[in-house]
């Protein structure tokens, strides 16, 4: 939802006197209290009025003369508006006398427990920083907040309301040990849980969530994202005194206790928030709700960062998290050179390694360390959407605007010589944007094959008629077929996107390859300067969200021509009848609309060709230390890292066991495990 400029001047101006840094370098204190309360006040008039002007223009409307389709239409969005206007307020401060009396109230402690009761807590787990760039940043949100390395400080240990079983995928509790869904399926009462704490001491209460709400709807934050997604997909937000809060979603949705389960911000700790949040909490260490904390000392800038087990965990004994977050601490080495990493791993100082490398897994593995059993192999199914990586297009690009274009170029990339050679056959051809989301993924949509012939049809259809000197195809006034594509360097990825580029060249097709450090690629590519960029991206659970990536308003900026920075819509992809369809998706209220409206999408982009598919894995694969211990069937169903859930535990006694027989000559079993209790039918023949 858009701001008045003069809400933003305003706001501006209130802390401008005090958000600039004292002579020293510090920051100067700064309390938002008084600011965050007349934001809620404006937020609140701000909704009224947007609802009442709306209301009278439907009712204009339908006065007059309508089709039936469109009156039928009009008259069902003014059912759901003079709905919201019986409640029209966004931020609610209430007492707990004022919660409705016929709630029913509920939890949800019958899904297994996770991990082991085997696992052992303490000692310190060695890893390393994907990707080899030191993190830009330890805020969760902000200017390059969303790097490679926020899963793991944020994600993947910050709770929420409630969350999903990562085993079943139901919702179970997290900071609320209860909550209730109102009879209109998209609003929300929950009941904190009593001994909820934050890691400095201080209670989790009701207004930290109303902190959240100020933060993502805020106008400091840089990404546009948040504002428009907590304005659009939420009608707001009441606390009942500190134990009680009721989260309203913008349309029903099935689960909505897990939907509306939100992430909370501390008021202590974001007090200060205002026009130099980026700046002043960049490296300021947060406290969490969750296992692991991140200490001043904990960060080594350029050369680790830590994870530091959270004294006293107030959640170290409940059903679903006593078995998990094992390790005192979690050590993040930065390693900047993957096969070094690699390396290092074979050496002892590094845990585990994902072996997402097929020249590792088959070639690189057979060494001592594995032979004599420290060091043992895994290969695990698992059930997770699957990562959407593939050459996505820009199609505000001039070169890229063509459909026939696009068609050829899906033509000319030959990813099945990728899993024939590179990948060892170890992998299937990726046909959908959101795979691995059982009826809501398309069940027969398949992308267009490799095809020279194919390739050149679409090229000539375009222009591209001629033939260069070197073998690429051009128009008859020159332009070349020739595009760049943006990737994040890395050792697996260069030599496949060199074959990638080879075998477009028997198509007519020149792709110049820029690798770049991994943060410079994210950075390029959401600011929508690429060309081509090789990317993917790792949806949620429980139903796939196309919204975010192709809606209209996250392509452009407002009323121009000019692609919108910091958006996911990577693609520039705006079309305004699609819009609509992308709406009915994200605003479903059953799961058969969910499912129609998922598969109807999925026709659409590959009918648009707005990107060409990779590949995909239906397992993941490890290598770690035979002191690392996992359960038994290894790790959850639903996840796509061996660390993600946080199930595995250091056994000291083997660690000493193992370091001993490294030095006396004694040996083990080798083992090269597969777990295959998860595994799924492959996908039909191409």
């Amino acid at each position: 939802m858009t701001r008045a400029l003069t809400v933003l001047v305003a706001a501006a101006t209130a802390f401008s006197s005090l958000s600039c840094k004292d002579r020293s370098g510090t920051f100067a204190a700064v309390d938002n209290t008084a600011e965050r309360l007349k934001f809620h006040d404006r937020k609140n008039a701000e909704v009224l009025e947007t609802l009442t002007a709306r209301k009278a223009v439907l009712e204009g409307e339908l006065a007059g003369e309508l089709d039936e389709a469109s009156k039928a239409e009009k008259q069902a969005e003014l059912a759901i508006l003079l709905r919201r206007l019986e409640r029209p307020k966004f931020f609610e401060i209430l007492t707990e006398a004022d919660l409705p009396r016929d709630l029913n109230w509920t939890t949800n402690l019958d899904e297994p427990e996770l991990g082991s009761p085997d696992a052992i807590k303490g000692g310190t787990f060695h890893t390393f920083i994907p990707g080899g760039s030191y993190p830009p940043t330890i805020r969760p949100l902000g200017r390059e907040a969303n790097n490679s390395f926020r899963g793991f400080h944020w994600d993947d240990v910050e709770m929420s309301l409630t969350s999903y079983h990562p085993g079943t995928g139901r919702p179970i509790p997290g900071l609320a040990d209860q909550w209730a869904v109102a009879a209109d399926g998209q609003t929300v009462y929950y009941r904190i849980d009593k001994e909820a704490r934050w890691s400095d001491g201080k209670d989790v209460t009701s207004g930290d969530w109303l902190m959240a709400f100020y933060i993502y709807l805020s106008p400091y934050l840089t990404e546009a994202f948040y504002r428009a997604y907590y304005g659009e997909q939420y009608w707001g937000i009441a606390t009942y005194g500190d134990d009680y809060l009721c989260i309203r979603l913008a349309n029903p949705k099935p689960m909505a206790e897990a939907f509306a389960g939100l992430t909370p911000f501390q008021q202590d700790f974001y007090k200060e928030f205002g026009p130099d949040f980026e700046s002043r909490y960049n490296w300021r260490p947060r406290p969490t709700t969750g296992a692991y904390r991140i200490r001043a000392e904990d960060i080594q800038k350029g050369r680790s960062i830590a994870l530091t087990r959270v004294q006293d965990w107030w959640a170290k004994d409940r059903k679903y998290f006593k078995h998990r977050f094992n390790p005192d601490r979690i050590e993040y080495v930065q390693i900047r050179d993957e096969e070094k990493t690699f390396q290092l791993f074979l050496r002892g100082d590094i845990d585990v390694y994902l072996l997402a490398d097929s020249q590792k897994w088959y070639e690189k593995t057979e060494v001592p360390a594995i032979f004599n059993g420290f060091i043992e192999k895994v290969t695990f199914y698992n059930q997770y959407p699957t990562v959407s990586r593939g050459l996505y297009f820009n199609i505000h690009q001039q070169s890229l605007k063509n459909l026939d274009v696009r068609i050829g170029l899906q033509h000319a990339s030959n990813w099945e010589k990728v899993i024939e050679l590179d990948l060892r056959g170890d992998a299937e051809r990726l046909h959908l944007l959101n795979a691995g989301y059982g009826e809501f993924s398309h069940p027969t949509l398949r992308t267009r094959p490799f095809s020279v012939e194919k390739a050149r049809e679409h090229f000539a259809k375009a222009g591209f008629t001629e033939r260069d000197k070197d073998g690429i195809l051009k128009t008859p006034d020159g332009k070349r077929l020739s595009f760049t594509i943006t990737y994040p360097r890395h050792p697996i990825w260069d030599p496949i996107l060199m074959r990638i580029k080879e075998e477009a060249r028997r198509a007519g097709v020149e792709y110049k390859l820029e690798g770049i450090d991994p943060v410079a690629a994210f950075q390029r590519v959401t600011r929508k300067e690429h060309e081509i960029a090789f990317t993917g991206w790792q949806s949620q659970l429980p139903i796939p969200d196309y919204y975010q990536g192709f809606h209209s308003k996250d392509a452009y900026e407002p009323g121009s021509n000019k692609p919108r920075p910091m958006t996911n819509n990577i693609t520039v992809f705006a079309d305004p009848e699609v819009d609509k369809i992308l709406e009915e998706n994200r605003a479903a209220r059953s799961l058969d609309v969910i499912r129609e409206t998922s598969h109807k999408l999925e026709e659409i982009f590959h009918e648009r060709a707005i990107w060409v598919p990779a590949f995909q894995r239906p397992f993941y694969r490890v290598a770690h230390w035979r002191w690392i211990r996992w359960p038994e069937g290894f790790n959850v169903r639903l996840g796509n890292d061996p660390e993600m859930n946080h199930v595995l535990w250091i056994d000291p006694e083997i660690k000493k066991d193992t370091l001993d027989a490294m030095k006396t000559g004694r040996t083990f079993p080798e083992q090269n495990n597969v777990f295959d209790q998860y595994r799924s039918a492959p996908s039909p023949t191409e």
